[in-house]
C-alpha cells in the first residue's frame, strides 16, 4: 500500500468507509507515523489497530482541548 499520496480528508473518508483501519492511517502521514512510533516506543506498546485507535483518540483529544 501507498504510504503517502492521500490527503487527510481522503484518509477520513477511507476510515469512515472500512476501507482502512487505524493503523493504515497513521502509516499514510509520514508525521504521523514518527509520532505513533515514538508513542508506542515510550509506552512499551506494540504498534497495532488497538494502539492506532488509542494513540488517534487520545492525538484527537489533544487537538481539541
Amino acid at each position: 500500500m501507498e504510504k503517502t499520496g492521500n490527503t487527510f480528508e481522503e484518509l477520513v473518508q477511507l476510515k469512515d468507509s472500512g476501507e482502512i483501519g487505524w493503523r493504515e492511517f497513521i502509516r499514510r502521514q509520514l508525521e504521523m507515523e514518527d509520532d505513533y512510533y515514538h508513542w508506542c516506543v515510550e509506552n512499551d506498546l506494540d504498534m497495532n489497530e488497538d494502539t492506532a485507535e488509542a494513540f488517534m483518540t487520545l492525538t484527537e483529544e489533544h487537538v481539541v482541548a
